[in-house]
């Protein structure tokens, strides 16, 4: 992981990278089959152009954002098979989004995902929310196909009126997370997979 992140400190692979980074700064950006492991788009960015980068309405299609930290508004985006493993989500909107085909193993989500659609997507071992009281994150009608929670741990989320299709809920653990008005279809996660929370009913 350490190498993956210290390569964006490198200037030989930013300029390697310059065209990519230039788009990542544009409105719409549309990126494919590109390997963007370990960068980081907030304001703490190592690489200056993409401190006030967003990945609004971005489109990406094969890309490996494995060790990334993303901030911000990613409201409106079509992501397709998009490498998140152990990423971090952080404070990041991605509302009214399509994401499928994506991998989220191990990552860390602190996200908005009102009105998105997840589908054939991994959660294993995932970290969704905060340690913190109150429903800041989450999503509201959210809709998840074929997706895999194994292990992954949901905290302090929102998900009202959210549906889950055919997911894997093998381990998964919802922790004082507002689920009012969901509805869940195929497997059921049992009832002491809730925590500090009433068993909300599918």
């Amino acid at each position: 992981m350490k190498k993956t992140k210290e390569k964006w400190l490198d200037e030989e692979f930013l300029v390697e990278m310059s065209k990519v980074i230039t788009k990542l700064t544009e409105k719409g950006a549309q990126i494919s089959n590109t390997d963007l492991s370990g960068i980081v788009i907030d304001n703490k960015s190592p690489v200056e152009q993409l401190r006030k980068s967003y990945l609004f309405e971005s489109k990406l299609l094969n890309v490996d954002l494995s060790y990334s930290t993303i901030s911000g508004s990613a409201n409106q985006s079509d992501w397709r098979k998009v490498i998140l493993t152990k990423a971090k989500l952080d404070r990041c909107s991605i509302n009214k989004s399509q994401i499928k085909e994506c991998n989220f193993q191990e990552a860390k989500l602190v996200i908005n995902a009102d009105d998105t659609i997840f589908e054939n997507c991994s959660f294993v071992n995932a970290k969704l929310g905060i340690g913190t009281y109150g429903y800041e994150y989450g999503g509201r009608r959210t809709k998840f196909y074929n997706c895999d929670f194994t292990d992954a741990v949901f905290r302090n989320q929102e998900f009202r009126a959210s549906r889950f299709y055919n997911c894997n809920f093998t381990n998964t653990k919802f922790v004082n997370c507002d689920l009012r008005g969901i509805k869940i279809e195929g497997n059921k996660p049992k009832d002491e997979q809730f925590e500090k929370m009433d068993v909300p009913q599918f």
